[in-house]
């Protein structure tokens, strides 16, 4: 009997303190402050849209977002830092297409996999470019710009910073049957003023660069690539108007956790981010940097990201532009 008894007190108090251990308070997140690494240099475009959302995330969520700049390897250092990190939701890269997209399309080795590395959290802008062209080039469309190329065959140049727009241009290239020779340049300044002097003759560039361009008459645009009009170039049709939409691209920024973030957390900041981009203040600011607020979660995120990846190799075969050491 006394034997009976003692396990009963045993199994008695074993279930307390097993209901005591789930009925613990767990820490709400966030419990500190979060850091938001950004892998491009401070006052550029990247940067100054996440000192954007970081302060609205953290009067959502009472903890400061920390906007962190780690610069280097287009990106990469920053993406790898944040790969390598806690799956704590503490620390998320807030990272444009070239670190997720264009890098591993663009080099054989990669220290870190877009894919399998990360949880995506949200899409917070896109930045579709436009087709622009040199005043002196006799085309006012697309259709136009394609009858010119193919008349000039060997004599156009077409040109950008980088390989997000050296692909971009060969998307063109590849999907009009077209050809140019392209040139490359240290930033879309340098792009637009090749523009202004007939250096070039077409480009898919950045709005904001091109804007005063456009406006001097020095430079025409034809095209944005985004899949509607943008407001700040509401005369010009989307490439889908104007016959062409095969054509449509856009830049985007987004942020992202280290894969193995707890999926609560993902969607606490996924949920906060959306809401967020709403924010008339918010998408007040985002329109002054050209840039378009986005309403993607974080499962759509993922599924674009794969699609983003797989297009853009495809663009890079197709053009034959090898693979960098």
């Amino acid at each position: 009997m006394l034997k009976s008894r003692c396990l009963g007190a045993l199994l008695f108090a074993g279930l307390g303190l097993g209901f005591n251990s789930i009925a613990l308070p767990q820490t709400p997140y966030p419990a500190k402050p979060v850091r938001m690494l950004v892998g491009l240099a401070a006052g550029g475009g990247t940067d100054l849209v996440a000192r954007i959302i970081a302060p609205k995330l953290a009067d959502a969520l009472g903890q400061p977002f920390v906007v962190e700049n780690r610069v280097g390897a287009g990106g990469s250092i920053a993406a790898e830092f944040v790969a390598r990190s806690a799956p704590d939701g503490y620390t998320l890269l807030f990272a444009p297409n070239g670190p997720m997209v264009i890098n591993p399309t663009m080099f054989k080795q990669m220290p870190f996999s877009p894919v399998r590395d990360f949880t995506p959290v949200a899409l917070a802008v896109t930045i579709p470019p436009l087709i622009a062209v040199n005043a002196g080039v006799p085309a006012r469309s697309i259709a136009e710009l394609i009858d010119f190329l193919k008349k000039n065959v060997g004599k156009s140049n077409c040109g950008g910073a980088g390989p997000t727009f050296e692909l971009a241009a060969r998307l063109f290239t590849g999907k009009t049957g077209t050809e140019c020779t392209f040139v490359q340049y240290k930033g879309s300044n340098e792009t637009a003023q090749a523009l202004m002097s007939g250096d070039l003759q077409f480009a898919v560039i950045d709005t904001g660069p091109v804007f005063p361009a456009i406006q001097s008459g020095k430079v025409r645009g034809l095209a944005v690539t985004g899949p509607t009009r943008d407001p700040i170039f509401p005369d010009l049709p989307s490439v889908a108007e104007a016959g062409f939409p095969e054509l449509e691209m856009r830049w985007w920024m987004g942020v992202f956790a280290p894969t193995g973030t707890p999926a609560a957390i993902v969607k606490r900041l996924e949920s906060e981010m959306l809401r967020v981009l709403k924010q008339p203040e918010v998408v007040k600011q985002l329109r002054n940097r050209q840039t378009m607020p986005a309403n993607m979660g974080s499962e759509e995120l993922a599924r674009f990201l794969t699609s983003e990846i797989a297009r853009w190799d495809a663009v890079r075969k197709g053009a034959n532009i090898p693979q960098l050491d």
